[in-house]
C-alpha cells in the first residue's frame, strides 16, 4: 500500500506539472504566393499548421470568390507547427484572374485562408456558354444522405459535382460526373456516406462546362441522425511508464456521450503498446492504462525518456482518430529495477 500511495502521488505531481492546456484546435491556415504562372497552369503554396490533429487540407479557386473549383485533398499531417502546402493547377483559362485561398480540416474543425489572386498570361478568350446549377434537397440516413439538384447543360458538354462540408466553406466534393450536353434541366444526384452523427452539413451544386464555365448554386443545409456527437482527445505533454512496462496516457471524452476508445503508442512505426478498449464518461477524462510490450520495454530501459506516436481512436464515431506526439518518461520506486 505504501508503494502504491508513494506512485499515486508521483503521478499527480508529475501531471500538475507537464499536463498544460493542450486542448485540440481547428488547424491554423496562411496562404501563400502564386507561382509559376503561365497560360494555363499555375502553383499556389501556403502553409497549415494541423495543431496536432491529423488534417486535411486543399486549395480552393476560381474566377470569383465563391470559387467553386477544389486542388485534390492532401494530407498537412499532425505536427504542431507551421507545414509548407502547395498545389499545382493546370486546364485554366488564359488571361484570366482567379482567386485562390487555402482550406483545412481537423476534427476539431475548418479554417480557410485569405482570399488571394493571380492572372494567367495571354489573352482572355470570348465569354463562353454557361451551364445552370440549381441545389435541390437532401435525403438523410443516418450518417449517409443523398443530395439532389438539377443542371441546365446549355448545349455544351457538362459535369457536375456538390461541395459539402460542417460550415459554408465546404471542404470537401463529390467525384464529377457527367450532366450530358442537351439544352434543358436534368436531375442529378451524389450520394455521402460516413458522415459525423447528429451534425449539421453545407452543400451545393456546381456545374462545369467548356473552357472554364461554371454555374453555382445555393448554398442548403441538412442534418445527419444518429448518436450525439463526442470526440476524443489528448492532453498534457507527458505519458509515463514503469521498468516492467505498466504505464499510461491523459486522455479526455468530450461531448454529450461518453467515449469507447482504443489507444497505440509507437515509434519510428513501429507499435510500443496497445490498449484494446477503454471507457470515459461524457466530459471526462483520466489517466487510461496502457502496457508496453518487448520493444517497447526495451527501448524505455535503455532510454529513460522517448518521444512516441499516441493515436487514439473513438469507437462511438466513425473514423475519429486523433494523434499527438508526447514524451514517455520511465518512473521508478522502491524495488523497481531498469
Amino acid at each position: 500500500m505504501r508503494r502504491l500511495a508513494a506512485l499515486t502521488a508521483l503521478l499527480l505531481g508529475l501531471l500538475a506539472l507537464t499536463a498544460g492546456p493542450a486542448l485540440a484546435a481547428a488547424p491554423g491556415v496562411t496562404t501563400g504566393d502564386a507561382s509559376g504562372v503561365t497560360d494555363t497552369q499555375a502553383s499556389l503554396a501556403g502553409t497549415v499548421n494541423p495543431q496536432g490533429e491529423l488534417t486535411s487540407y486543399a486549395f480552393q479557386y476560381g474566377t470569383t470568390t465563391a470559387y467553386g473549383q477544389q486542388s485534390a485533398l492532401s494530407s498537412a499531417g499532425s505536427g504542431s507547427a507551421d507545414a509548407p502546402v502547395r498545389a499545382d493547377l493546370a486546364g485554366l483559362t488564359t488571361g484570366t484572374t482567379y482567386h485562390y485561398r487555402v482550406i483545412a480540416t481537423n476534427a476539431s474543425g475548418t479554417t480557410v485562408g485569405a482570399d488571394r489572386t493571380f492572372r494567367t498570361t495571354g489573352d482572355a478568350p470570348p465569354p463562353p456558354t454557361a451551364p445552370a446549377a440549381t441545389t435541390g434537397g437532401a435525403s438523410v440516413s443516418g450518417a449517409s444522405a443523398t443530395l439532389d439538384g438539377s443542371v441546365n447543360p446549355n448545349g455544351v458538354a457538362t459535369s457536375y459535382y456538390f461541395e459539402f462540408g460542417t460550415t459554408a466553406d465546404y471542404g470537401q466534393q463529390t467525384p464529377p460526373q457527367g450532366a450530358g450536353s442537351g439544352s434543358s434541366a436534368v436531375s442529378v444526384s451524389a450520394t455521402l456516406s460516413g458522415l459525423a452523427a447528429s451534425a449539421t452539413y453545407h452543400y451545393r451544386l456546381v456545374a462545369v462546362g467548356p473552357n472554364g464555365a461554371f454555374a453555382i448554386g445555393g448554398d442548403k443545409t441538412f442534418t445527419t441522425s444518429g448518436a450525439a456527437s463526442t470526440r476524443l482527445g489528448l492532453f498534457g505533454q507527458t505519458a509515463f511508464a514503469d521498468q516492467n512496462g505498466v504505464g499510461g496516457v491523459f486522455v479526455a471524452c468530450f461531448g454529450s456521450t461518453g467515449c469507447r476508445g482504443s489507444l497505440t503508442l509507437s515509434r519510428s512505426g513501429k507499435t510500443l503498446g496497445t490498449r484494446g478498449a477503454f471507457l470515459l464518461r461524457q466530459d471526462d477524462g483520466g489517466f487510461v492504462h496502457v502496457g508496453l510490450n518487448d520493444l517497447g520495454k526495451q527501448l524505455l530501459r535503455k532510454r529513460g525518456t522517448m518521444r512516441v506516436k499516441a493515436v487514439v481512436t473513438n469507437a462511438a464515431v466513425r473514423g475519429q482518430t486523433v494523434t499527438k506526439t508526447i514524451t514517455l518518461v520511465r518512473y521508478s520506486t522502491t524495488g523497481l529495477r531498469g
